[in-house]
Order: structure tokens, then sequence, then C-alpha cells
């Protein structure tokens, strides 16, 4: 399956033999996804410890860091989902397809965001009307 590819654009885009990576089964992902949540759990736990320790005047400080540090990992983990899904489509041979308009994603666009869904072109689109 190694290759070219129409795109959406202009010409080809080389498929880079996506295809013949090792197939990641499901007991290569949850030991992964088993860490995060355990990280995530060690995090809860530490913020709880640190709210005891500290004092009424210092937990405002506290609170925003906490806030920063939760959405950090919302983002973290929306990372990793989008990653472990990507990897799941390249074994599926729909990897590098927009969910769209079903052509070829560029290859420079997967260069730059390997978990990317759709073409520049659908993106841009659904991002001015979601």
């Amino acid at each position: 399956m190694c290759g070219t590819r129409q795109t959406a654009g202009d010409g080809l885009a080389n498929v880079n033999c996506l295809y013949h990576l090792p197939y990641p089964t499901m007991t290569q992902i949850h030991p992964l996804s088993q860490l995060q949540h355990d990280t995530q759990a060690d995090v809860l736990q530490r913020r709880l410890a640190s709210l005891e320790q500290h004092s009424d005047t210092q937990l405002d400080d506290l609170t925003q860091a906490q806030e920063v540090e939760a959405a950090v990992a919302d983002i973290d983990n929306r990372e990793f989902s989008a990653v472990t899904q990507a990897l799941l489509r390249i074994h599926r041979a729909d990897y590098g397809l927009c969910v769209d308009c079903h052509l070829s994603i560029g290859f420079e666009r997967l260069q730059l965001e390997p978990q990317a869904l759709r073409c520049t072109s659908c993106q841009t689109l659904y991002e001015q009307t979601h």
C-alpha cells in the first residue's frame, strides 16, 4: 500500500508506508491509558494534600494554579485520545482520509498534525461552523 494517493489539493501525497507499522493492540494501548489514569489520580491526591497545608489566603493562588493544571491535563487527555485513535485508523486503512470529504489529507498537514481528521479545507469549514 505504499505509494501515492490523490489529495484534496493539486497533485499526489506520499502515503509514506504507514500501513506497514505494527498494529497497536489493546494490550499495548491499555497500559498507556492506565498510566495516564494513575498519573491523574496522583495529581488529585497531591492537590488534596496541598489544600490541607495552605492557609485561606494562599488558597486563591492555589486554586488558580490547580485550574490551569486541570486545563492542561484535559488537553493532554484529548491529545492522547486523538493519537490513540490515529494509530487505530492507520490499521483500518482509513488513516489520512478526511472524515468529511473522504479525500486524502495533505502529507504536509499530517506531518504537522498526525492525528488530523480533516483536510485543511474541511477543517477550516468545521471551525467556522462549530
